[in-house]
């Protein structure tokens, strides 16, 4: 199960999006409409991984994807940041 809550401290600042849970498949089109939610505000967009405990490789594509957008994340876990190196080289390279 993934919580998702957004908060923004700065009106006109960055919306920071805080993932706390499993990060898998399910939950992406969730995670997509609350990342939606915040482009229409046209605000920048912080992905904050620090309390996420699983993630798979459709997350972690998902996040990829969401870098490439302009997305920032933040307090990646250990396990997840050589993960997203590695698959974002393996599709550069394709």
């Amino acid at each position: 199960m993934l919580n998702i809550a957004t908060r923004n401290i700065e009106p006109a600042g960055p919306v920071t999006v805080v993932l706390a849970g499993a990060l898998r498949k399910e939950c992406l089109a969730e995670l997509e409409s609350a990342l939606d939610m915040v482009r229409r505000a046209h605000l920048p967009i912080v992905i904050d991984l620090g309390e996420v405990t699983l993630v798979d490789r459709l997350s972690v594509q998902f996040l990829i994807a969401q870098i490439e957008r302009d997305v920032q994340l933040v307090n990646c876990p250990e396990y997840i940041a050589p993960w997203i190196r590695r698959e974002s080289s393996n599709e550069l390279s394709n």
